[in-house]
């Protein structure tokens, strides 16, 4: 895909760092990981320095947000995930059926470690999982989900939970870590991904460069759904599409003249929404 964005992405607020220290030092007290990613960003939505660190365990992979991906796209991801011991699901967490698949297998650890330990001689000791993720996945939404009640607080927005805490859930413990990504991305196209489903702030992009970046995944691997949303009887330039959404939607500034920045506000709020399409940023 053309890319003309060149500027280097840094994200990186101080509670981030005293986090993956924090991690790393909890990571003695679990049996397993429980790692979130995004199923529209599998690759993008891991942190490299904390898979670093969780590979010393056995790891769940929880996709959310599958009603928002590209299904095919998603179950490739899967099968890649699932393998040298660990699992990987995808979910909706707005889904009992997919409720029940999660609690299946996070008891399938519970099991093997409970066997474990039964062999040892040892009973009735709680099996812990730590839950890590990057901002914005659903780390807070997935326990809350679990205990079936609000037991920890949750907001749409990259960087919100800052403190570790442990929920219990039958004969499991559950530790909540702060989203957490990496002090910089050397490769920007995940840092790009990331902000273009709002897992880091849009702001430390220019909107142009965002919008076009958006703009040309959709041409090379939606453009039916892109033509159908904004009614274009063809793929033109990216400046003649934005131009259409503009006058499609009356979006004119004070002077008449068509306001391109908002229609392409509008395209990045609707692509990270779903509304143009089911989508797997990262192909696979």
């Amino acid at each position: 895909m053309n890319d003309n964005i060149n500027t280097n992405i840094h994200w990186f607020p101080g509670h981030m760092k005293k986090a993956i220290i924090k991690i790393e030092e909890s990571l003695k007290m679990v049996d397993f990981v429980i790692e979130i990613l995004d199923s529209r960003v599998p690759l993008s939505s891991q942190n490299y320095y904390i898979e670093q660190v969780i590979r010393r365990k056995p790891v769940l992979y929880v996709l959310t947000k599958k009603d928002l991906c590209d299904e095919n796209m998603t179950n490739k991801w899967l099968t890649k995930l699932n393998q040298n011991g660990n699992k990987a699901i995808s979910i909706n967490l707005k889904n009992q059926k997919d409720y029940n698949l999660l609690l299946e297998k996070m008891f399938e650890f519970c099991n093997e470690k409970e066997n474990k330990r039964a062999k040892k001689g040892l009973k009735n000791v709680a099996t812990k999982a730590m839950i890590v993720g990057i901002p914005n996945v659903g780390k807070s939404t997935l326990i809350n989900f679990i205990a079936k009640k609000n037991i920890t607080q949750t907001a749409n927005t990259p960087g919100f939970t800052k403190n570790i805490r442990w929920v219990k859930v039958k004969n499991l413990l559950l530790m909540d870590t702060p989203g957490v990504l990496q002090p910089q991305f050397e490769d920007k196209i995940k840092g790009i991904n990331l902000a273009l489903i709002g897992s880091i702030k849009e702001q430390i992009l220019p909107i142009s460069d965002l919008a076009n970046y958006c703009l040309n995944f959709l041409k090379e691997n939606y453009s039916k759904e892109l033509m159908e949303r904004y009614k274009l009887n063809k793929i033109d330039s990216n400046e003649e599409i934005f131009e259409k959404i503009a006058e499609n939607r009356g979006f004119l500034l004070k002077n008449n003249e068509i306001d391109i920045e908002k229609a392409q506000i509008i395209l990045l709020n609707e692509f990270k929404n779903g509304v143009i399409c089911k989508y797997t940023l990262d192909i696979i």
